[in-house]
């Protein structure tokens, strides 16, 4: 089972190519990953990387499982680009799309920097732009993973609601906005300012979704925009659709 990741909505570009399992029959288990920060223009060496992935390890688009794209919130150009490329390899490859929230990768990779364990609990806030910050609550699971408590809130910096019990600090929003987030900091027992969303973690995030059925089409993977509306749950816009 091998998934191919792709996250482009910062500054950094990232792709991972993964198969944790391998077996008779299969290649063998393997994780190769890309990921640099190349500036604003980051986005547009996306598809050169998953091709170069794809050669090393000698695999085709049709030997993929599925395809798991971060689509945000994040920068606007960068999270259109990167689920561009993920609708048009479904599509030419007739495979499903696994949409993953940014800030649930930002969430992961804060856990395993941190090391964290069941139960903690971790704000993620990453700067907005616009004087505003992303930002939303997370439990450790036993399995790991980050559970997104509530909603991903969009507003500034200095209205980010403190956690009333002990908590981790992940994202850039801390050293963006140093004064108006101070409070968070003083408060915060570890803090991790250096986390983005990576694409290891777009892919470990990937592979739950797959089990819990939560993948979708080509044609209804698209980006989300915290500016417009609350960002939704993989789950909770599944629901929505079967109610539709």
């Amino acid at each position: 089972m091998t998934i191919l990741a792709i996250d482009t909505s910062t500054q950094w570009c990232s792709v991972a190519l993964v198969n944790p399992q391998g077996g008779v029959d299969t290649k063998p288990p393997f994780s190769l990953i890309r990921h640099e920060n190349l500036g604003p223009e980051s986005s547009q060496h996306a598809l050169d990387w998953v091709e170069a992935l794809l050669g090393e390890a000698d695999i085709f688009f049709k030997d993929l499982e599925a395809i798991a794209v971060g689509i945000g919130p994040g920068a606007f150009t960068g999270i259109r680009i990167g689920v561009g490329i993920g609708q048009g390899m479904a599509l030419g490859g007739d495979l499903p799309c696994l949409p993953i929230v940014c800030l649930d990768a930002i969430a992961l990779e804060g856990i395993n920097s941190l090391g964290l364990q069941t139960g903690d609990q971790v704000l993620v806030a990453v700067d907005a732009r616009m004087s505003e910050a992303y930002w939303a609550m997370y439990q450790v699971q036993d399995n790991g993973l980050p559970e997104r408590l509530g909603d991903i809130h969009l507003s500034t910096p200095d209205t980010i609601e403190l956690p009333a019990s002990a908590f981790y600090l992940v994202g850039n929003a801390v050293t963006a906005y140093p004064e108006k987030m101070a409070q968070h900091q003083a408060q915060a027992i570890k803090i991790d300012v250096d986390a983005v969303p990576h694409a290891r973690s777009i892919a470990r995030l990937g592979f739950d979704a797959l089990e819990k059925g939560l993948q979708v089409s080509a044609e209804e993977l698209q980006p989300i925009y915290i500016r417009d509306k609350v960002a939704q749950t993989i789950a909770e816009r599944a629901e929505t659709k079967d109610q539709a």
